[in-house]
C-alpha cells in the first residue's frame, strides 16, 4: 500500500494537485478534507523513484502519450502512487497512473 498524488485537469493545462490516500466509507471525513471517485480506467503505469519521477511524467506528455496509436486518453485524473521502500531498501518506488481507452 501507498499513498497518492491525484491530478485532475480543471481547465486545459491547469490542474488541481490532491494528496490522496484510501477511503474507507465507515469512518468519517476529517474536517478539510474531501471526496473523489477516481473512475475505474484500463491504466498505463510507468515506474520511476522520486528522483526520476519528473523526467518520468515529463517523456510521458511529450514522447510516449504522442507516439501512442490505437489508445487515447480516458479522463482527467492522472495519478502519482507512492509505495513504501521494500525491504532492505531506502529507495521510494513511485509508478505514474496514466488512464487509457482504446480508440
Amino acid at each position: 500500500m501507498g499513498v497518492f498524488g491525484v491530478c485532475i485537469n480543471t481547465k486545459g493545462k491547469d490542474f488541481d494537485y490532491w494528496i490522496a490516500d484510501l477511503y474507507s466509507p465507515w469512518k468519517e471525513i476529517p474536517e478539510g478534507c474531501e471526496t473523489r471517485v477516481i473512475p475505474g480506467s484500463f491504466w498505463a503505469q510507468f515506474p520511476c523513484t522520486d528522483e526520476t519521477l519528473q523526467d518520468t511524467n515529463t517523456k510521458i506528455w511529450s514522447e510516449w502519450l504522442p507516439a501512442l496509436q490505437g489508445y487515447s486518453l480516458a479522463g482527467e485524473h492522472y495519478i502519482e502512487v507512492y509505495l513504501f521502500p521494500e525491504d532492505g531498501s531506502n529507495e521510494l518506488r513511485v509508478s505514474i497512473w496514466v488512464p487509457l481507452k482504446k480508440n
